[in-house]
């Protein structure tokens, strides 16, 4: 099984960085396939680096106590619904007449 940069990094816990520096320092052997992304036999990978645990989540960065939730406030030019749908109503049959304007031929005067 071989794995990408990111899914070995992963796979043991460590950055992506980390891993590539040990595949140009040839701790690993490590092959790049055509488009240019780097490939890590999971063997070869784990025989350096142990499997990590479990995969390492991502951190979500935390709300400090005490800093106030941002609030959405309304903009000065927002509008309700009704007047949005309206104006787009609107601007759909003007485009739709002239449209129609444009596609029939000129009549024909003798």
């Amino acid at each position: 099984m071989s794995y990408a940069l990111a899914e070995a990094a992963a796979a043991c816990g460590l950055d992506k960085s980390t891993v590539r520096r040990a595949v140009r320092k040839g701790r690993i052997s490590g092959t790049h396939d055509e488009l240019g992304v780097w490939h890590v036999e999971a063997s070869e990978l784990h025989r350096v680096f142990p499997p990590a645990a479990r995969p390492t989540p991502r951190r979500t960065p935390r709300r400090r106590r005490g800093t106030p939730q941002p609030t959405l406030r309304p903009t000065p030019w927002s509008a309700s619904s009704a007047t949005v749908i309206d104006d787009l109503q609107r601007d759909r049959d003007a485009w739709r007449d002239q449209a129609q304007r444009l596609a029939l031929p000129a009549p024909v005067r003798p």
